[in-house]
C-alpha cells in the first residue's frame, strides 16, 4: 500500500490550493520523504524548481499585520496553526514575534498628558462653558441625545443585508440550489448528505457527516489519549487502511479513495472508540465546484454551493469569512449555525 503523496495532492500543494490542516500534514510528509520531493519538482513549472520554491518559501516572513493579529488574538484556529508552523521553522520570525509580543502593549498604551495646576470643579466648569465652540457643542449634544435613538432605529443598516447579487454570477447548474440555501425559512438537509446522519461527537473534527473534496483526506480529531489507532472502512465495512500507535491527532489516508463512495473512519485510544461517516465528492459535483471557483464568486455564493453539495467544512469556512465581513448580519450568523446543525453540533 502506497505511503506517498498522490499527484493530485502535489499539484494542489504546488498551486497553493490545500486547506490549512492538509497543508501542514503535506509539509510534514515532504520534509521526510525524498521521493515525494522529487515528484513535487516534476510537478512544478520549469521556471520554479524545487530548490527555488524552498528558497521562495523561506523568504516569506511574517508581516506586521499577521503579528498584530497574533498579539490581539484575532486569528482563527487554522491561521494560528499556520503561523505556529512557520515560526517553528523560521528562527528570525520566532525572535521577531517574541519581541513584538513584548513591545506591542507598550506602543498601544495611551499617552498620559502632563499634570495641570489643580483648579476647583466650579472654576473648571465655568471656564469650559465660556468657550463658544463648547457651548454650541453642548447644545448639539442635547439634540443628539433626543433624536439620536429615533434616527438610529429608522436608519437602514447596509451591513445587515447579504449581497444576493453574488448568486446571479453562479453557473446555471448550481444557481437555483444555492439560492434555496440562502433564502430558506427553515433548515433543509441537502440530498448530498443522504445516509450521513448527524454526529454530535465533538472529539471528531474532520470529516464528520459530510462530503469531502479530496480523495486522500486528512482525518482529524481532538486529543483524548496519548496514542491512537486509526482505521478506515468502505461501505461494506471492509478495512481499506489503518495506522497504529499514532502520537499525532491527525492522519493522512495513504491511498486514493473512490469518488462517490461512503466511508467510515474510526479512532481508538484509552479504551474508547469513536467513528464518523463521510462521502467522497463524485465526479459530476467535482466539475460543478470547479466551475463555481472559476466564477470568482464571493463567500456567500461559494458557501451556499458547498452546503448544497454536502461540503460542510468548506461551507463553514466561507460563512465564517462572510460573518467577519458582516459581523452584524443575522442572516450570516444563521447560515453558519445551519452548517453546524447539519453536523449535529
Amino acid at each position: 500500500m502506497s505511503k506517498h503523496l498522490s499527484r493530485e495532492q502535489l499539484e494542489k500543494y504546488n498551486g497553493r490550493a490545500l486547506q490549512p490542516g492538509e497543508l501542514i500534514a503535506v509539509d510534514g510528509h515532504l520534509a521526510g520523504c525524498e521521493d515525494c520531493r522529487r515528484d513535487l519538482a516534476e510537478v512544478a513549472s520549469p521556471s520554479e524548481s524545487m530548490l527555488s520554491a524552498i528558497q521562495h518559501a523561506s523568504s516569506e516572513h511574517l508581516t506586521y499585520e499577521q503579528m498584530d493579529a497574533w498579539v490581539d488574538d484575532e486569528l482563527d484556529q487554522s491561521e494560528r496553526e499556520l503561523i505556529a508552523a512557520h515560526t517553528s521553522l523560521c528562527t528570525p520570525c520566532t525572535r521577531q514575534l517574541k519581541a513584538y509580543e513584548g513591545y506591542a502593549p507598550v506602543m498601544s498604551a495611551p499617552i498620559v498628558p502632563p499634570a495641570q495646576p489643580a483648579r476647583s470643579i466650579s472654576d473648571q466648569i465655568r471656564a469650559w462653558f465660556r468657550i463658544p465652540q463648547v457651548a454650541m457643542g453642548a447644545a448639539a449634544a442635547a439634540v443628539a441625545l433626543i433624536l439620536g435613538p429615533i434616527l438610529l432605529l429608522n436608519a437602514p443598516n447596509k451591513n445587515d443585508s447579504l449581497n444576493l447579487a453574488q448568486l446571479d454570477q453562479l453557473p446555471s447548474s448550481v444557481q437555483a440550489a444555492a439560492r434555496a440555501v440562502v433564502t430558506a425559512k427553515s433548515l433543509e438537509r441537502p440530498d448530498a448528505l443522504a445516509g450521513l446522519a448527524p454526529n454530535p461527537d465533538s472529539n471528531l473534527s474532520y470529516p464528520v457527516s459530510e462530503v469531502v473534496e479530496e480523495r486522500q483526506p486528512i482525518l482529524r480529531w481532538n486529543s483524548f489519549g496519548s496514542s491512537y489507532d486509526v482505521a478506515i472502512f468502505d461501505s461494506e465495512h471492509r478495512e481499506v487502511a489503518q495506522a497504529l500507535g499514532l502520537a499525532d491527532n491527525h492522519w493522512l489516508v495513504p491511498m486514493q479513495l473512490t469518488r462517490g463512495e461512503v466511508y467510515t473512519w474510526e479512532v481508538r485510544a484509552a479504551g474508547q472508540s469513536k467513528s464518523a461517516l463521510f462521502r467522497v465528492l463524485d465526479s459530476t459535483d467535482e466539475t460543478k465546484l470547479a466551475e463555481v471557483r472559476n466564477s470568482k464568486v464571493g463567500s456567500l455564493a461559494l458557501g451556499a454551493v458547498a452546503q448544497q453539495l454536502g461540503l460542510l467544512t468548506l461551507a463553514q469556512t466561507e460563512f465564517q469569512e462572510l460573518q467577519k465581513q458582516q459581523p452584524r448580519s443575522k442572516e450570516a450568523e444563521k447560515l453558519l449555525n445551519n452548517v453546524n446543525s447539519l453536523r449535529g453540533r
